[in-house]
């Protein structure tokens, strides 16, 4: 194209540009407004189903924390894994982990006199003791006097407090 039509071409749209009004039509204008308005709603609304969705999972996995944990704290202790005393312990802070046979556990716990007065079990501890028959008079249990003084070996129940729930003989 030539310099002179390029020249031409550019008057003929000033000329345009100036006889056409300088604002949208009032339709357009009301189009927009709306359009834009619409997608401000729509991304209003998405950020708040997001954060109540986040919400909601972090309620779920708090509550399914919350119910858990009780769960938890009732497992039963296990025959197996027990604590024992060692010969020398100074003190009783000096336990060690041992395993028992199954061969050696005779029964299950029995529940001592005064164990239903105290608060509920939430973690135990057994310890392997000596009990002389005499204990195992006052605990209840039937003892023959001519078995003579010889202690018995038995496991003991301790709970959260540190008081006896139970016993245990061992063959």
């Amino acid at each position: 194209m030539s310099d002179y039509n390029d020249r031409e071409i550019l008057d003929g749209l000033r000329v345009l540009a100036s006889e056409e009004p300088r604002q949208a039509p009032k339709h357009v204008e009301t189009f927009l407004l709306s359009a834009f308005r619409r997608r401000a709603r729509r991304r209003r609304l998405t950020a708040w189903v997001t954060a109540a969705g986040i919400g909601a999972i972090a309620a779920g996995i708090a509550t399914l924390v919350w119910l858990a944990e009780p769960m938890l704290k009732r497992a039963p202790v296990s025959d197996r894994a027990v604590a024992s005393a060692p010969a020398q312990a100074d003190s009783a802070a000096e336990v060690k982990y041992a395993v028992i046979r199954t061969d050696e556990v005779a029964s299950s716990f029995y529940p001592l006199p005064e164990a239903d007065a105290l608060p509920p079990l939430e973690s135990a501890m057994v310890v392997r003791v000596q009990l002389p028959l005499a204990s195992l008079q006052l605990m209840g249990f039937p003892v023959n006097d001519e078995a003579g003084a010889d202690p018995v070996e038995a496991d003991v129940l301790l709970g959260q407090d540190g008081l006896a729930r139970g016993v245990r003989l061992i063959q």
